[in-house]
């Protein structure tokens, strides 16, 4: 804990103010040539209370005091808000702090419970009361009365989950003192009647990233331009270390701080659930309510709710003359942001967005200067306003939260008398995945006892049939319990767009070019991890619990053993490959299916990773060490030891034996991915997260900026993601393509692939729709083929008999006339272009990259560019025909005719080498494993299926 003097280093020169006079002042005065920068708003800008004529305990220092300077005026560090929130914690008896979770970065992650004292005293008991108005099966009305009368509401507040919006987390301070040490009857009251929960800084590694940016570019001369580069520069701070978008992550949890706050905000079932925010520098401050369209799964009464919230807000704004708005651009349609699953959990989700500064003043259009401190007033205004409604509803609040909660677990709400049913496979990863997010959000659901015929199946191909047997062990999920908001919003299939708000998208496509679209329209969890799920009618079955599987792998088989083998239906078993490697074992590949006697009679799928004796010496015991720590490294669930190379099976031509040319041997990746600006800083999150938490492939961070300067001979492996655009490249296409020739495996992921393809920089024969459009039909006739090769038809007659002279072969580019496309008619087309859909693709099963995938495959897509190939490369992804393309999500006809038969994923052989082009990133936001396969494949199975290194000797 730091002492309650203002330590030096942080101290603000730049102090605080209202007018263009003081900001002024601050450029005519003379700065001493020693004098240390200082940071923040200059002195003057913005000091107006934030509680004017309050009276306070005396006995809490101030965060003025805390800080040095008036609370406010700079940028307050991760570890000062911490010594803050324990400093009070240590004096007052309204406050408890508590740890949460951990970043990736080791920081503490902390939320503090403020409630009257007597709360306090009795806090578990309201936890367990609030819980039972979330669970209120069995909750006989004179005990809801007696919850309705006596026991506090709760309320959430997060603060700055964008780690570069960076008023809120100030703000929480100013709210947590004023809570804790305010003599006031009104604050007294809302005590009394609530119980604040404050998360104060939701993302402190990309805090402390940005904020260094900010003082590390910061000097004496103030500067007002909202667009500067002092106020921060790539990555930002948006992200946490890895660079993901933490408030589209409450869906799956795939990062720490999620997993910790789901914990928490689950025990204490708020009414109220604050997400504090920021946009652009030049805007004005928004609150929900929230614009259509709305998920279907939010509370019926949340947007009433909203505008009561809104109301306070507004009330508060109005007597200070500040501006602000509601609905616009913030729609409710995606239900994976901070705000939404709060309302999912019951709460109602409350927004608020102030316009960004950086931590130091800028000039708006009207000429106007917005301080730092002025944003942060806001915010504390907005919060205080919100919670102040609470307070006084507390009981209609409950109330109203307990009817929703009636609803979401009575069989009588639609859609409550249907379940969701996930039938594990082989790749266990995937249910291991599934299971983690359902414990995580607090999801019921059982394990099927025994088989049962389910009734009425909608599959998530979008296939209906009347019933399907389900095997014992299936995971089900009733959709009518408590969290059966959140079972429906993220295990549907297909939750669609109400048609007014589809006829209002239309019309600001058509009049504008515009989308009211605010993120993605596809989101399921199921599509996302390829699961074999239905949606079917509810049955009252037998489950049992889950049971937790061992850690440690399983091995199966002699132990005088010529081989090991691991499943490659497993996502894991690519991770295995690769930690094997880089322990120095030799690894080979199957690209047939593997027949295995060591545990019964068992088939292991194409993929699956071989480890030679052969190859890796003869000291069984130490190589079955490394065979094994590679695999718990891994997560690989078990492994067989086979006795022999010889097929079990010598009756099938397609059964390979160990040591023949279906197993070839990998090739260890040395990969460097492309980072820096221009590349997208999210989805170069995305694929880093990848590589260094999924695959634990060792790679290099290359600089996009000094591009020029790398050596690629180093590295056999080149990751592209998006927003590695033409300057990065261009001028060096010689020497990637003599890379690529040599050996390399170059893979590239959206706008980076589309700046690579025929049309652009031209290193791949792949062409861009747009680029096409004097002539499509070889690329039509190119995907006719690749599509019939995968259901071939042989007819013994014409084969043996031979063709007729009226009779002609079924050759597809017969189906096909000539066909031009204006360019102005597709450029009309892609204005309709999908924002976030899950769509219908066909797969390659001879293609090494589609390992551990099925023969129909959904991807998420997004963005108007559609690859084409002819002959020159291979379409191991393909994108089915326009019926039945569309899986969830919207897809408007005109995006229907330009995907459809299009490629998703291509490969290419370039001399010795090879060219991967991903249609969209892969293994998006984290939690989209099945297409994280397929990259996880070209990385690491690439170098030796895909590309040709020479024999050393």
């Amino acid at each position: 804990m730091q002492s309650l003097s203002a330590p030096v280093s942080r101290l603000v020169s730049l102090s605080c103010g209202f007018s263009l006079v003081a900001v002024a002042s601050t450029f005519a005065q003379g700065i001493g040539p020693d004098e240390p920068i200082r940071f923040g708003d200059p002195e003057g800008t913005y000091d107006a209370p934030f509680f004017p004529g309050e009276e306070f305990d005396e006995s809490i220092p101030t965060p003025d005091a805390l800080l040095g300077q008036l609370h406010g005026s700079r940028l307050t560090h991760h570890d000062e808000i911490l010594d803050a929130f324990r400093t009070w914690d240590a004096i007052s008896d309204r406050i408890i702090v508590h740890t949460q979770a951990r970043t990736h970065e080791g920081r503490e992650l902390i939320y503090a419970v403020i409630t009257a004292p007597e709360n306090h005293a009795r806090l578990g008991r309201i936890q367990a009361d609030l819980a039972r108005l979330h669970d209120p099966r069995g909750l006989g009305d004179a005990e809801a009365d007696r919850i309705l009368d006596s026991s506090p509401a709760a309320a959430w507040m997060g603060y700055s989950i964008h780690g570069d919006e960076l008023s809120g987390s100030d703000a929480s301070l100013a709210v947590a003192y004023r809570l804790i040490s305010s003599r006031s009857s009104e604050i007294r009251r809302i005590l009394e009647n609530v119980v604040v929960v404050i998360d104060p800084c939701l993302n402190p590694d990309g805090r402390e990233r940005i904020i260094g940016m900010v003082e590390q570019s910061a000097g004496v001369t103030p500067n007002l331009d909202y667009a500067s580069m002092q106020r921060g520069h790539w990555p930002f701070g948006r992200g946490n270390h890895y660079l993901f978008d933490m408030n589209r992550d409450w869906i799956a949890g795939t990062q720490p701080e999620t997993r910790g706050r789901w914990a928490v905000a689950r025990a204490f079932h708020p009414q109220l659930f604050v997400d504090a925010h920021e946009m652009g520098g030049l805007d004005t401050f928004l609150f929900y309510p929230q614009n259509a369209p709305l998920n279907p799964n939010l509370p019926p009464d949340l947007v009433a709710w909203q505008r009561r919230y809104a109301e306070g807000a507004a009330a508060a704004f109005d007597a200070r003359g500040w501006s602000y708005y509601t609905r616009e651009w913030a729609d409710g349609w995606a239900p994976f942001y901070s705000d939404a699953w709060g309302s999912l959990l019951g709460a109602t989700g409350m927004l608020y967005e102030q316009a960004r500064t950086s931590g130091f003043p800028l000039r708006r259009r009207s000429g106007e200067i917005l301080s730092y401190r002025e944003a942060v007033h806001h915010q504390v205004v907005a919060s205080l306003a919100n919670l102040r409604v609470l307070s006084d509803a507390r009981r209609e609040a409950l109330a109203s939260y307990l009817e929703t909660a009636r609803r979401n677990v009575s069989t009588e709400t639609p859609g409550n008398d249907r379940m969701f049913v996930c039938i594990p496979g082989p790749n266990h990863d995937r249910t291991r995945e599934l299971r983690r997010i359902l414990d995580g959000q607090g999801i019921e659901y059982g394990i099927a006892k025994s088989a049962f015929q389910a009734t009425t199946i909608l599959d998530m191909f979008g296939v209906t049939s009347e019933a399907r047997e389900i095997p014992a062990g299936a995971i089900v999920v009733h959709a009518a319990q408590p969290q059966g908001p959140m079972v429906r919003a993220y295990l549907s299939f297909d939750v669609r767009i109400p048609h007014e708000d589809l006829v209002r998208e239309r019309e600001d496509l058509e009049r504008s070019g515009t989308s009211r679209v605010y993120d993605i329209t596809s989101w399921s969890l199921p599509q996302a991890l390829d699961l074999d799920a239905v949606w079917c009618d509810n049955d009252d079955i037998e489950l049992i619990a889950p049971t937790e599987k061992t850690a440690s792998p399983a091995v199966h088989g002699d132990p005088a053993c010529v081989a090991w083998l691991v499943s490659g239906a497993d996502d894991a078993s690519v991770s295995f490959a690769a930690r094997a490697m880089e322990g120095g074992l030799a690894v080979a590949a199957s690209d047939r299916a593997i027949p295995v006697r060591s545990d019964g009679d068992r088939v292991l799928p194409r993929g699956s990773i071989v480890v030679r004796l052969v190859e890796n010496g003869s000291d069984r015991e130490a190589i079955e060490a490394m065979v094994v720590a590679a695999a718990q490294a891994a997560g690989v669930p078990s492994i067989w030891r086979v006795g022999t190379q010889l097929t079990p099976d010598p009756t099938s031509p397609e059964t390979p034996d160990l040591g023949g040319g279906h197993f070839r041997l990998l090739t260890r990746p040395r990969v460097g991915i492309l980072s820096n600006s221009p590349v997208a800083p999210d989805t170069y999150g995305h694929l880093w997260f990848e590589l260094d938490r999924r695959l634990g492939v060792p790679f290099s961070i290359l600089d996009a900026q000094s591009f020029a300067d790398i050596d690629l001979r180093r590295y056999n492996v080149l990751i592209l993601p998006p927003g590695a655009e033409r300057a990065s490249l261009e001028g060096q296409i010689d020497a990637l393509r003599t890379w690529v020739e040599s050996g390399g495996t170059l893979i590239a992921c959206g706008s980076a692939a589309a700046e690579l393809t025929a049309g652009r920089l031209g290193l791949s024969s792949v062409v861009l729709r747009r680029d096409a459009l004097e002539d499509l039909t070889p690329y039509r006739i190119q995907a006719r083929r690749e599509l019939d090769a995968l259901e071939v038809h042989v007819d013994d007659e014409v084969v043996w008999n031979g063709v007729g002279e009226d009779v002609e072969p079924n050759r597809a580019d017969s189906l096909y006339e000539e066909e031009t496309v204006p360019e102005d008619y597709d450029r009309w087309l892609r204005r309709f272009s999908p924002v976030g859909a899950t769509l219908l693709t066909r797969i390659d099963d001879r293609a090494w990259i589609t390992a551990g995938a099925g023969t129909l495959f959904p991807a998420f897509t997004t963005g108007s560019y559609v690859f084409l190939t002819d002959s020159s490369a291979s379409t191991p992804v393909r994108f089915s025909s326009s019926v039945g393309l569309r899986l969830g999500g919207l897809l408007w006809p005109e995006a229907r005719e330009r995907l459809a038969d299009s490629s998703y994923v291509t490969t290419e052989p370039v001399g010795n080498g090879q060219i991967i082009l991903f249609q969209t990133v892969p293994g998006f936001r984290g939690y989209h494993l099945a297409t994280a396969r397929l990259f996880a494949n070209a990385v690491v199975l690439g170098p030796g299926l895909g590309a040709s290194a020479p024999v050393v000797w």
